[in-house]
């Protein structure tokens, strides 16, 4: 018996895989080495790589070697772009949550994150878990896919395109730092009010040791505002999710 494969097909499956490879090296919450082994990696892109296949024109499907490594190069840098897009936005939440760590007292001990093994503040930890935790729960990992499966409805990167990508990263740094200042701004102001307070008490009560109590009040205070900030979360990971979709789709030309 004869075993018949689709040459086409076949084609399209290894560009869709390559995309799909590169867009789950860095886009979260696939992304974490820990939490998902390189084995389940490969396994997931393949799943992406068998969905959208058929949605790949024959028109786009190289005919020649050359053309198919050159494409091949061409989907890995496409999904990595796309990937690296999400990551700078979503990374926003552990961003606000280093500014807390600055001013909060927690980031003396080292710490290390379980999902990426770097040495990350313990608060920017607890944000970066709540973000990813919020995107399983609310099924933003699933609009992610979505978004990855109409990106071959774009031409995907040539050498046109870099000037789009280089914007779109510029702005989304400056969405970073300002989003993760806006959520961390109400944190920090009273902790930094804490700190005036405790520095008049010590001008008016000299005899009192105000600083041996500063740094367990401010390390409580900073815990309970947390807690209580935590509440706005949902409302900016929501935010960041369309901007992070609609950047994607805005990349290559799409929509």
């Amino acid at each position: 018996m004869a075993l018949s494969i689709d040459y086409r097909w076949l084609v399209a499956f290894l560009l869709a895989f390559a995309r799909a490879l590169g867009w789950l090296i860095l886009v979260p919450p696939f992304s974490s080495r820990q939490a998902i082994p390189t084995v389940t990696t490969t396994c997931l892109a393949s799943g992406l790589a068998l969905l959208v296949a058929p949605r790949i024109p024959a028109s786009a499907i190289p005919t020649t070697s050359a053309g198919f490594i050159g494409d091949l190069v061409l989907q890995v840098l496409t999904g990595i772009a796309m990937g690296f897009v999400v990551y700078l936005l979503v990374s926003t939440v552990t961003t606000a949550g280093s500014f807390v760590d600055l001013t909060g007292g927690l980031n003396l001990p080292a710490a290390i994150d379980p999902l990426s093994l770097d040495q990350t503040p313990m608060i920017a930890q607890f944000f970066e878990q709540v973000a990813l935790m919020l995107l399983l729960v609310s099924g933003g990992y699933l609009l992610l896919v979505d978004g990855f499966a109409r990106s071959f409805s774009t031409g995907g990167f040539t050498l046109a395109s870099t000037s789009r990508i280089g914007e779109v990263v510029v702005l989304d740094l400056a969405t970073l730092f300002t989003s993760a200042l806006e959520m961390a701004a109400p944190i920090l102001v009273v902790l930094f009010a804490t700190q005036i307070v405790l520095a008049l008490l010590s001008k008016a009560a000299p005899q009192m040791n105000v600083w041996i109590l500063g740094m367990p009040m401010q390390i409580v205070l900073a815990i309970v505002l947390v807690g209580l900030g935590i509440s706005v979360l949902p409302g900016y990971v929501s935010q960041i999710l369309t901007r992070a979709l609609g950047d994607a789709a805005s990349l290559f030309g799409g929509r």
